[in-house]
C-alpha cells in the first residue's frame, strides 16, 4: 500500500481549494450574499441573497473546528448533527479512504489541532492565532474532503466564539472558469503564506495534474514550469521542496 498522509492530501488540493474558495466568494458577492442559516441539526443549508431567490443546496455538513477544545469534530461523531443521505455519502467516502491508507485524521471522530497543524504544538504560535488556527484547520479539512469526494464546492463560516463550520456541496453555477497563470501565482503565494502546504513542489505538481491535466516541465534541476493559455509560471524550490522564487509571464489568450 502506498504511504499517504493527511498533509499529502492537503498539499495535493490546497491551490485548487483556494482558487475555488475565492471564486465562490466573488460569486456570492455578485449575487448579494447576506447570510446562511440551517436547522439545529445541520440537515439542510440555505443561502440568502436579497433580491434573488434563496438557494437551497444539497449540502453535507462536514464538521466544526473549535479554538476552545482545540480540535476538529467530524459531523458523523457529533450527536447534534442529523445523518442525512448527503452527509452519509461524504462520511462513508472519507472514512473508507482514511481506513485504507491508515490516516487517523480521517477516521477519528475528534482530531486535535496539533494533528492537522503540527505548528500549533508551539504554545506561542497557538496563543497568537487562536481564531486563525480554527480557520486554517477548517480549510485543511475542507481541502481533504474536496480531494477525496470530488465535491466541487465548500462553505466555511464562523458560528460563534471562533468556531468554524465546514459544509461541502456541488452547484452548477459555482464552477471554475479557465485556469490562469496570474490566479495560479496568487493562490500559490496564499497557500504558502497561510501555512496550508508543506511540500510546495508536490502542491504545484498536483495542481497541474488535477486542474490543468498536464504535467509540469523541469527546465533545470529544482525548477518547475507550469504553462497556461495566458502565460506561464516558473518556480524554483530548495532542497526541502519549499518555494524559493517564482516568476511569471503573461502571453495573452490563444
Amino acid at each position: 500500500m502506498t504511504e499517504l498522509t493527511f498533509q499529502n492530501i492537503v498539499d495535493d488540493g490546497a491551490i485548487l481549494f483556494l482558487e475555488t474558495h475565492h471564486m465562490q466568494d466573488d460569486r456570492f458577492e455578485e449575487w448579494g450574499y447576506e447570510r446562511w442559516n440551517t436547522d439545529d441539526q445541520f440537515a439542510s443549508v440555505e443561502f440568502h441573497f436579497p433580491g434573488r431567490s434563496s438557494k437551497h443546496l444539497q449540502t453535507a455538513f462536514v464538521g466544526t473546528s473549535g479554538p476552545g477544545p482545540k480540535s476538529f469534530l467530524w459531523g458523523w461523531a457529533n450527536p447534534n448533527v442529523a445523518a442525512t443521505p448527503a452527509q452519509k455519502e461524504v462520511f462513508d467516502q472519507v472514512v473508507a479512504f482514511g481506513r485504507h491508507y491508515g490516516i487517523e485524521e480521517l477516521t477519528n471522530g475528534e482530531v486535535p489541532f496539533t494533528s492537522i497543524v503540527p505548528a500549533f504544538a508551539d504554545e506561542e504560535v497557538r496563543l497568537s492565532a487562536e481564531k486563525a488556527g480554527s480557520t486554517l484547520v477548517a480549510f485543511k479539512i475542507a481541502t481533504a474532503v474536496k480531494m477525496i469526494t470530488g465535491r466541487a464546492n465548500h462553505f466555511t463560516s464562523d458560528i460563534g466564539r471562533g468556531s468554524m463550520a465546514v459544509v461541502a456541496y456541488n452547484h452548477g453555477s459555482l464552477e471554475l472558469g479557465p485556469p490562469s497563470a496570474l490566479t495560479f501565482q496568487m493562490r500559490v503565494m496564499e497557500a504558502v503564506a497561510a501555512g496550508m502546504i508543506e511540500d510546495h513542489r508536490r502542491a504545484v505538481e498536483s495542481y497541474a495534474r488535477f486542474r490543468l491535466q498536464t504535467p509540469v516541465t523541469e527546465p533545470s534541476p529544482g525548477t518547475l514550469e507550469v504553462t497556461f493559455d495566458d502565460g506561464k509560471a516558473t518556480i524554483a524550490f530548495d532542497e526541502n521542496n519549499r518555494l524559493s522564487t517564482m516568476n511569471g509571464s503573461m502571453t495573452g489568450s490563444k
